[in-house]
């Protein structure tokens, strides 16, 4: 099992430096990580998925799955992967894949229907006043 967690931390650690020193910036020039909120205002698909997280890191269940619902069964999806590569040793390519369509269609669904129902007044569907789409329109018009 070690090896094919430093195997794959050979192969893949320059992306997720890269990523982390991406989402550092993002935090301490924007104060946020969400490119989607960031350039043009609007919450994406996966918006809350942070806070989701550390309310379930700390025992608060229902609020978790008010603030994003796909957060748990994204972090079941990626538990299963992780036990078939390290655990069972087999590859994850079709698993993961199968996965990450179906979750990526369920999301949008879901994404649309919070729009349509709590967007802009409920977070975290809110819309970002402080976006750069807005800055940049205002320089010009």
């Amino acid at each position: 099992m070690w090896e094919l967690v430093k195997e794959d931390i050979r192969k893949y650690w320059k992306a997720a430096v890269f990523m982390f020193v991406a989402a550092v910036i993002l935090v301490v020039c924007f104060g946020g990580a969400c490119i989607s909120r960031i350039v043009v205002g609007l919450p994406c698909p996966a918006c809350g998925m942070t806070r989701a997280a550390l309310l379930l890191l700390s025992g608060h269940w229902k609020e978790s799955i008010q603030m994003q619902p796909f957060f748990i069964i994204f972090f079941l999806g990626i538990a299963v992967c992780v036990v078939k590569r390290y655990i069972f040793r087999k590859k994850v390519g079709r698993l993961f894949w199968a996965y990450a369509g179906i979750m990526l269609v369920a999301a949008l669904v879901f994404y649309l229907y919070r729009m349509v129902l709590y967007f802009p007044h409920t977070p975290p569907m809110t819309y970002n006043k402080d976006n750069l789409l807005l800055y940049v329109y205002h320089l010009f018009f």
